[in-house]
C-alpha cells in the first residue's frame, strides 16, 4: 500500500487546486477522483476567471491544472474512491484498483446538477441550455429566457437573470410551485411568468431553439437555465464521521472539518459554486493541511 502525505479526493478545480499548492512543497500528494466527473468539463465558456482575456472552456481549464499537477510530481488516479477509513496512524483510502495510505485528507468532491429529465438536456447542455445563471446569464443579454424548476431556487435564478433580460419565464415542468412569498411578488413585479406547463424534449443541434410540450405543441426560446437543484457529494466523508449541514462539509475559516487531518474545499462545502471561489477555498485548504502535516497546527 503506497503511502501519501495528502491524499485529495475528487479531480475537479478544487481539488487539482489543493494538489498543486502541496505537490509545489515536494509533499508525497495523491489526486484519486474521475476525471470526468467535474462540471467543469461541461463549461462551454468560462470568461469570468482571472487571466483569460478571451475565456476558457472548461474542459481545458482542468486539463491545463492536470498538467501543471503532474509538474509538480502529484499523481492523478483517475478512479473512484469506494471507501475511506482511518486507523490509529493514517488514512486509507480504496477504490476498485488501489489501496492508499495518507497523513491527511482533503474532499473536493464537489456538487452534482440535478437533471431536468428533459430528452436532449445532456446533447445542448452549453449550447444554450446550461445550469448557473451568475456563470452564463451574460450570453443571454436581450434573448428569451426560460427557467426550468418549481422552488425558490429557480425564483432566485429568473430574478438573477433581470441582470441580462427582461423576457423570462418560468417553467415547473408539470410540478406544482413550492415558491417563497417573498419572491413570487418579486416575480410578479418583473412580469415573470410561472408555467407549469410538462416539458417533453428540447429542440435544436447546433443551438437550443426552444421545446416540446408534453401536449405537443412547440414553445420558441433562446437559452435555458436548468434550476432544478444541485446534490452534494459527501456521502464519503460522512461514512467517515465528518461533520455536514444539508450535505454540505462543515469547515471552519481555515477549511478544517470536526477530524484531525480531515480537510474539505469547493462546492461541496456549500459555498460559491464557482470556479475561483472553489480555487480559492482550495488553497486555503491545502495551506492547513500542510501546517497539519509538517506538525505546525
Amino acid at each position: 500500500m503506497e503511502q501519501y502525505d495528502s491524499i485529495i479526493i475528487g479531480a475537479g478545480p478544487a481539488g487539482i487546486q489543493a494538489s498543486i499548492y502541496l505537490g509545489r512543497l515536494g509533499l508525497k500528494t495523491a489526486v484519486v477522483g474521475r476525471k470526468s466527473g467535474s462540471r467543469l468539463n461541461w463549461a462551454h465558456v468560462i470568461d469570468n476567471y482571472f487571466g483569460f482575456s478571451d475565456g476558457i472552456d472548461g474542459a481545458s481549464l482542468l486539463e491545463n491544472g492536470f498538467k501543471q499537477a503532474e509538474r509538480f510530481n502529484v499523481k492523478i488516479f483517475d478512479e473512484e474512491a469506494i471507501n475511506i477509513s482511518k486507523n490509529d496512524n493514517a488514512f486509507l483510502v480504496k477504490t476498485a484498483a488501489t489501496d492508499f495510505s495518507s497523513k491527511s485528507l482533503i474532499f473536493a468532491t464537489g456538487v452534482a446538477n440535478q437533471s431536468s429529465g428533459i430528452l436532449k438536456e445532456k446533447d445542448l447542455t452549453g449550447k444554450g441550455v446550461a445550469f448557473c445563471v451568475m456563470c452564463d446569464g451574460i450570453f443571454f443579454k436581450d434573448k428569451k429566457v426560460v427557467v426550468i424548476g418549481e422552488g425558490d431556487y429557480a425564483a432566485k435564478e429568473a430574478l438573477e437573470l433581470l441582470d441580462f433580460t427582461q423576457d423570462i419565464s418560468i417553467y415547473s415542468n408539470g410540478k406544482d410551485f413550492d415558491i417563497s412569498n417573498k419572491y413570487v411578488s418579486e416575480l410578479k413585479n418583473h412580469n415573470i411568468a410561472l408555467l407549469k406547463e410538462k416539458i417533453k424534449e428540447f429542440v435544436g443541434d447546433t443551438k437550443v431553439s426552444g421545446a416540446v410540450l408534453d401536449d405537443g405543441r412547440e414553445i420558441k426560446f433562446d437559452g435555458a437555465f436548468i434550476a432544478v437543484g444541485m446534490s452534494s457529494s459527501a456521502t464519503l466523508s460522512m461514512n467517515l464521521g465528518v461533520l455536514s449541514k444539508n450535505n454540505y462539509i462543515i469547515v471552519d475559516s481555515n477549511f478544517k472539518t470536526n477530524i484531525d487531518g480531515v480537510f474539505a474545499a469547493g462546492d461541496v462545502t456549500g459555498s460559491g459554486m464557482q470556479v475561483s471561489t472553489a480555487i480559492g477555498s482550495a488553497a486555503k485548504a491545502a495551506m492547513s493541511a500542510i501546517s497539519y502535516i509538517k506538525g505546525l497546527s
